[in-house]
């Protein structure tokens, strides 16, 4: 809350959250709104590559789960609804909550690297205007690096996981410990289990597919709100955005997006123009992600029947529902 509060008074401060005038071009909503399509997709489906090794699993039945687990990313603060993709999966199939987990978490250091290696491209092209974040980029970087490394060494030593837990925690804390540890061995056997170099090749490619849209989007809609920006320096909006979405922050980024879209434009464009025509820009981004979110994760999480008491219980640690 106390984030939350922070954030929304730095934005108001800089911007009206609903400017007076959103006049776009009449192309413009629609050129992202069908660019997000393409967007939420292979976001969505990317994630086949890697749960298909870990059990049978229909496509169509994944792409539900997969958009009702982005709706609760947007619904539950500090990224809490990353859990409820692997419950859901659980849920649906004998795949295991851990191992659908452990898919989850490379997914997501795949993707931080991925935006850090945008910022640096946009770096290359742009060095006067983004030497300032260097270095707090090559920092979030190597975070990054390191819990890839992580990952892979839980898939080389998926029983390592569990003896490690038991021998630090476990003196502590037994029954925790003891919990702790199954659920580090299953994210590990989840690891061991990946896929052999081409579909992981697939997954990379899609993730690349998935950003590439993103990018495209904002690049259309920005010169729909008038701004002139270029490929570069709509690649280094983008990374800005996601690292500002690194801050653990408040249910459906309230206040954190739009700090970090205008904060990546005031690296480029004067602060009248950031002000105005940024914070429209600001304010359909947010609109058209979070409408499409809601339009295709609502009917996924109402047909496989998951709402706030199946969350709920489960972030307090109950058992999975019988599957379904």
């Amino acid at each position: 809350m106390l984030v939350t509060v922070g954030v929304l008074v730095l934005v108001t401060r800089r911007v009206d959250a609903v400017p007076d005038d959103l006049s776009v071009p009449a192309w413009a909503i629609p050129t992202y709104l069908a660019t997000l399509l393409l967007y939420f997709f292979a976001r969505a489906g990317r994630w086949w590559f890697l749960v298909r090794p870990l059990g049978p699993v229909r496509f169509g039945a994944l792409l539900g789960v997969a958009f009702a687990g982005i709706l609760w990313i947007l619904l539950l603060p500090w990224r809490l609804g990353e859990l409820v993709r692997p419950l859901l999966l659980a849920r649906a199939t004998d795949i295991p909550f851990a191992r659908a987990l452990g898919s989850v978490a490379l997914e997501r250091v795949i993707d931080g690297l991925v935006v850090c290696g945008m910022f640096f491209v946009a770096a290359a092209a742009l060095p006067q205007q983004l030497a300032g974040m260097y270095a707090a980029c090559l920092a979030v970087a190597a975070a990054f690096g390191g819990l890839l490394l992580v990952l892979l060494a839980l898939a080389l030593w998926p029983r390592a996981a569990g003896v490690a837990v038991r021998r630090s925690l476990g003196r502590v804390a037994p029954g925790a410990a003891e919990r702790l540890a199954g659920l580090a061995r299953g994210v590990a056997e989840g690891l061991a289990a990946l896929p052999s170099p081409r579909p992981l090749l697939l997954f990379l490619a899609a993730t690349l597919a998935y950003w590439a849209a993103n990018a495209l989007g904002m690049w259309a809609l920005a010169g729909g709100c008038g701004l002139d920006l270029s490929p570069a320096q709509t690649a280094a909006v983008l990374a800005v955005l996601n690292l500002t979405l690194l801050i653990p922050g408040p249910p459906a980024h309230v206040g954190t997006f739009q700090l970090g879209v205008l904060g990546g434009l005031a690296l480029f464009l004067p602060e009248p123009l950031v002000a105005s025509r940024g914070a429209v820009y600001a304010f359909y981004l947010y609109v058209c992600q979070l409408g499409m979110i809601v339009a295709l994760g609502l009917p996924a999480s109402l047909r496989l029947r998951w709402g706030w008491r199946e969350t709920m219980a489960h972030l307090r640690g109950a058992d999975l529902p019988p599957r379904t």
